[in-house]
């Protein structure tokens, strides 16, 4: 099983946002699209496969695999990696919306719900809002680099998450974020395809619904 493939697996294996009706092939697809991006970001940050490169500079000081399953973590409590979010299509009390002369604004982007700060470029921001392979390289790259920062400061998972919250290295909603991550961790492919196998009948049954 490739690194792609592993994400991708773990992905599927998530509940969908409730609002998220597409068919299951759709959805495999944009999720996809979502691994291929987190792969692109933890290699680039480890400097390992297409960055092991002498003049690669390492961001990220523990394993690939423990970055892209904390980019999982957070793409999934942020954003629940929902279709419309993901298209950039937020709806009215979602990626911190608020009201400036009787229109609503959203500040977040992506799936990974990142505002315009220092650490993100006009440039990256401004192509945040798709679901291409691009746009969501882009994002994934920008949430890692929240979550290098936030490591940096804090050295540990939990301060990464916290940081990346904005509450320097403590927080209160760290603690059921991080115990969704090492249950990721922990979890085996068999174990997996019983949660993907599961994901699909629920999401085929409100398709369904949807018909009637």
């Amino acid at each position: 099983m490739t690194f792609i493939t592993y994400i991708t697996t773990v992905l599927m294996s998530l509940s969908p946002s409730y609002g998220d009706l597409e068919s299951w092939e759709a959805r495999n697809e944009r999720m996809t699209i979502i691994a291929k991006a987190i792969d692109d970001a933890s290699s680039k940050a480890t400097c390992s496969d297409a960055y092991a490169t002498p003049d690669c500079q390492r961001t990220w000081p523990k394993d690939k695999k423990s970055l892209a399953l904390l980019l999982v973590t957070k793409g999934f409590w942020e954003s629940h990696f929902s279709k419309n979010v993901h298209e950039g299509k937020c709806r009215i009390y979602e990626c911190d919306a608020y009201k400036k002369v009787g229109r609503v604004y959203h500040r977040a982007k992506s799936p990974w719900q990142i505002q315009k700060t220092g650490l993100v470029s006009s440039n990256e921001y401004s192509k945040m809002a798709e679901v291409s392979l691009e746009s969501t390289t882009i994002s994934a790259n920008v949430a890692t680099r929240y979550l290098s920062n936030g490591y940096g400061i804090c050295k540990t998972i939990q301060g990464a998450m916290a940081n990346y919250a904005g509450a320097a290295c403590s927080w209160k909603g760290t603690k059921a974020r991080f115990a969704f991550y090492e249950r990721l961790y922990s979890k085996t492919n068999e174990q997996l395809q019983k949660e993907i196998d599961m994901q699909r009948n629920r999401l085929e049954v409100r398709l369904l619904e949807k018909k009637k």
